[in-house]
């Protein structure tokens, strides 16, 4: 059976495009050696910050304030980072300068990430190498001049270093721009709650105080919510999603009452994210605000797969801070996956990572379809909703959990890389994949797991993204714990 042809929006025609990443540069310049330099020295410098304007602009809208060479020009340039709000800032020194002109342009940028670059001009030191040298190349005394002040003032900054004809400095400046962008998601971000977690499902739960620590607001939708929400939704608009999805998925018993149920219901999840300006959230399907809602009483599962292919990923039973963690992972990888861990295979030394018929078809193999069948594990009082199910592609794989710290208002990261090696437990009636950690055994690894304090609810994004996570970890002020 063949699938929809890779990279095709198979729910949607996809969600509002995210603005480009603004990014703020400072270049600082210092004229105390104008003297000792030839005269050209200066126009050398704006050259330097010019091509590094000229690169970042391949990465997102940049801000330049042109050159920063005095606590003035910072404060001029934090006037224009104010007038145009920018979501990281770049320090890239031209030479080594007083690390006050820096620091006068972001002082006031508490929550705005911050990454300083060094790029050397030449990749050896040459033997003739001479003092005139030595300053127009001083941006390696330039940069830990800067980044001590941001340790100082407990600032939270990564680096990038390496040489101009180095290839993989646009990699490096690229995957720290893209964590920059996954923090900066969470930081202000509105996220919908439809329904409160489980009761006693005390590892998942959280506080407005620790939501608020990381910027996270979350607007709550009860019973009444969803019930006016999904009976407020056009018939028309439910007639042609559902037809747009009998075109495109794979309906395995799906019979047409089903799907439209669950076409409206997702366009109502779809509705009241733009209502309220939500990135994202979480449902708890498991109780009276959905399945036991007469106004609605049905599993949302398609509603939180499609919403996840348009970039507002949900996770399920009211897990707010999953629904984080899939949002840093979504921005991130470009994918993600909730999911919870159900057996160790210690003979293929793998870990099975499902979920009960939601997903993300951004991360289903290439050519694999989206299966969709009724939900009938979790009936409401209208019956079965529709569930998702679809296989995912062998490769590098990065599982992740997000925690509130219970004793404080903090955060832990938890994640482990590894490798999809298979999937295939169809019968599962969901995504699946057989996940191996990188670090050892399956049984080590899961005892890694649950000892770096994880969740139940895990994210499998695509890819290696240890060292992403760090930086999104540092820029989110919360600890990150390997396994």
């Amino acid at each position: 059976m063949s699938g929809p042809a890779p990279g095709r929006m198979l729910l949607s025609e996809g969600g509002p495009a995210d603005p480009p990443l603004r990014i703020g540069l400072v270049c600082v310049y210092f004229g105390l050696f104008d003297e000792a330099m030839p005269p050209e020295f200066r126009a050398e410098r704006t050259a330097v910050a010019e091509r590094m304007r000229d690169r970042l602009e391949r990465m997102g809208e940049v801000v330049y304030p042109g050159l920063v060479d005095s606590e003035e020009a910072g404060r001029a340039a934090a006037a224009l980072f104010a007038e145009q709000p920018v979501d990281v800032i770049v320090f890239a020194p031209t030479m080594a300068a007083p690390p006050g002109y820096g620091w006068e342009a972001i002082r006031e940028l508490d929550d705005v990430p911050v990454i300083a670059v060094g790029e050397q001009e030449l990749n050896a030191v040459p033997d003739d190498y001479h003092t005139e040298e030595a300053t127009r190349r001083s941006l390696t005394v330039g940069l830990p001049m800067f980044t001590n002040v941001l340790f100082r003032f407990g600032r939270p900054f990564i680096a990038v270093f390496g040489h101009s004809r180095m290839p993989g400095m646009d990699k490096g400046i690229g995957n720290a721009l893209s964590a920059a962008a996954a923090a900066a998601a969470v930081r202000g971000c509105r996220l919908l709650a439809v329904g409160e977690p489980i009761p006693g499902y005390l590892d998942v739960e959280t506080t407005p105080s620790a939501l608020a620590s990381l910027g996270v607001e979350v607007a709550a939708v009860d019973a009444d919510g969803i019930g006016g929400a999904y009976e407020a939704v056009d018939g028309a608009a439910v007639r042609e999603l559902a037809e747009r999805i009998r075109g495109s998925c794979h309906l395995e018993a799906v019979d047409d009452a089903v799907l439209e149920r669950s076409a409206r219901l997702a366009l109502a999840l779809e509705n009241l994210c733009a209502e309220h300006g939500a990135a994202g959230g979480a449902v708890n399907c498991h109780g009276e605000v959905l399945r036991r809602n007469p106004r609605v009483g049905i599993t949302a599962c398609l509603g939180v797969t499609r919403c996840s292919e348009m970039g507002r990923p949900f996770a399920c039973t009211g897990d707010i801070p999953a629904g984080i963690a899939l949002l840093i992972g979504k921005k991130l990888a470009g994918a993600a996956l909730y999911c919870e861990l159900y057996q160790l295979d210690f003979t293929g030394n793998w870990v099975l990572a499902a979920n009960g018929g939601e997903g993300d078809p951004a991360i289903r193999r290439d050519g694999a379809p989206l299966r969709l069948l009724p939900e009938d594990h979790y009936l409401g009082a209208e019956g079965p909703g529709v569930a998702a199910a679809f296989e995912l592609p062998e490769g590098p794989a990065t599982l992740m959990s997000l925690t509130h710290v219970n004793h404080s208002d903090g955060w832990a990261l938890i994640a482990a890389e590894g490798r999809i090696v298979g999937s295939r437990h169809h019968r599962m009636d969901g995504p699946n994949g057989m996940f191996r950690f990188r670090s050892g055994s399956v049984s080590n690894g899961y005892v890694r797991w649950c000892a770096a304090g994880a969740t139940h609810h895990a994210v499998l994004i695509p890819g290696h993204r240890g060292n992403d996570l760090v930086s999104v970890s540092k820029f989110l002020k919360i600890d990150y714990r390997p396994v």
